[in-house]
């Protein structure tokens, strides 16, 4: 095989790897600050995709400006959506309280998909804006892979330092190790949940821009892309940036090289090919670098 092939996979790959990885932030914060499994974690980044397209095929927006746009959107979403629907169960025992967020989320998984589907179609769509290309030797990259991957990079920085150096950052983190304790320091634990449940959701809101430039998105897609998250989160850790960025490049870098050397129908299972390796190899638990 030549190895231009080869690179070019692995580049392919890393970009792939790196919008799970956005993926799966949001998901992270969310499961560690508010405990909720969100199974409609991933539909929020198809509908946010086909939505993007569909306002570039009528407007021609910029990318940036769409992000713009989506970002509120999915922040008032994401509040409400916990506030009305999720923090009533927190009143419940623990195993209602747990059922009922599977419940709740899975079904607004199907309902989200279903009216997506219902108001734009079931068709694959993205964002065809071209970027020029250049080439090395025989490897071609596109300027759009060389600006999404340097996005991801930033915002991954940026979040880093925002939940480092801040007080809302500060505060989630005072909410995931002790919500009793940050009660009584003054942090008001419920409205952190709901403010970090769509923070959560206006991450996905920048992913599905950067995600429908590169690769077509479906109403129906988003199961797999949280089954993804989920195996990002356990393979990197919970609140862990750093692990979760450097999880999902190994999740995409994995998804191209089977479907180079094996069969493209597989490259979707390697996610849950590595989550039961994951779960099995390491009962306890397995953690790239230190949590945020």
């Amino acid at each position: 095989m030549p190895i231009e092939v080869l690179i070019q996979v692995l580049i392919g790959g890393v970009l792939l790897g790196g919008l799970y990885a956005l993926v799966a932030f949001g998901l992270s914060l969310i499961y560690g600050v508010v405990r909720i499994l969100n199974f409609a974690h991933g539909t929020l980044l198809a509908v946010g995709g086909v939505a993007a397209s569909l306002a570039y095929a009528a407007w021609q927006w910029h990318p940036v400006w769409l992000i713009l746009a989506l970002i509120p959107i999915f922040v008032v979403f994401g509040w409400l959506f916990y506030r009305g629907l999720l923090q009533p169960l927190e009143k419940r025992n623990h195993f209602e309280s747990t059922v009922g967020t599977v419940l709740v989320t899975v079904g607004a998984l199907l309902m989200l998909s279903d009216l997506t589907a219902k108001l734009a179609g079931p068709t694959q769509k993205n964002i065809p804006l071209r970027f020029e290309s250049f080439e090395i030797g025989e490897i071609i990259i596109s300027m759009s892979q060389v600006w999404i991957l340097a996005g991801i990079a930033l915002l991954t920085i940026a979040m880093h330092f925002f939940l480092r150096r801040t007080w809302f950052g500060n505060a989630i983190r005072a909410v995931t190790q002790d919500s009793v304790g940050a009660q009584i320091c003054g942090v008001h634990s419920s409205r952190m949940k709901a403010a970090t449940f769509a923070f959560g959701s206006a991450i996905v809101a920048v992913a599905a821009v950067l995600y429908t430039l590169s690769f077509p998105v479906d109403p129906y897609m988003g199961f797999g892309l949280t089954v993804k998250a989920f195996t990002i989160i356990i393979l990197g850790g919970i609140g862990n940036l750093l692990g979760a960025l450097l999880a999902g490049l190994f999740l995409g870098v994995a998804e191209g090289m089977t479907g180079l050397f094996w069969k493209p129908e597989w490259a979707p299972a390697i996610s849950v090919i590595l989550l039961l390796l994951i779960l099995v190899a390491f009962p306890n638990g397995f953690r790239i670098g230190k949590r945020q």
